[in-house]
């Protein structure tokens, strides 16, 4: 089971309400919590659920308004997503088992909006780049945000990237 910390105007679009109770990691689970909120693609009434994990800010695009609809495509580009990034087969393995469903919940990281805030500039540039919104290739803004700096507030390394992040932990 998944939480879902939704931005409210995600929440509205989706016609979700925030569940109070929030759920606890399985034994062995590192991708259990995830923000989500919506991301325009520069064309008019088309847009994108973006999905960041708490606290890698490994970060999973679907096609979408809702969560709902885009659930089902989060389940085949997470995956996907670390495959590309050579992911030990196993650890991807145990972690889809585990997103056999999801809470949503409200959100209550500040340090991590504001990371998705900084992160939407940069997607939204990059789709103005594409000449239709069909043809906005989600691997590749998904593969640009891998290598994204952030801080971690750690004083040896101030700052790393969602790659180095799991590289440091598989």
């Amino acid at each position: 089971m998944l939480v879902i910390h939704a931005a409210q105007k995600l929440l509205n679009t989706s016609r979700l309400k925030a569940s109070m109770y929030v759920t606890q990691p399985a034994n062995g689970q590192l991708m259990h919590s995830w923000y989500a909120r919506l991301l325009a693609s520069g064309f008019q009434g088309k847009l994108f659920v973006m999905y960041v994990h708490e606290p890698s800010l490994l970060t999973v695009i679907c096609r979408g308004k809702t969560i709902n609809r885009t659930w089902p495509e989060f389940l085949v580009r997470l995956p996907a997503l670390i495959q590309r990034f050579n992911f030990p087969l196993a650890f991807i393995e145990r972690e889809m088992k585990q997103a056999d469903g999801y809470v949503i919940a409200k959100t209550i990281s500040k340090s991590i909006l504001a990371h998705m805030n900084q992160m939407v500039f940069q997607l939204e540039y990059d789709c103005r780049r594409f000449d239709s919104y069909e043809s906005i290739s989600l691997d590749y803004l998904e593969d640009r945000m891998m290598d994204n700096f952030y801080r971690t507030g750690d004083k040896v390394r101030p700052y790393t990237t969602p790659r180095e992040f799991w590289q440091q932990r598989l």
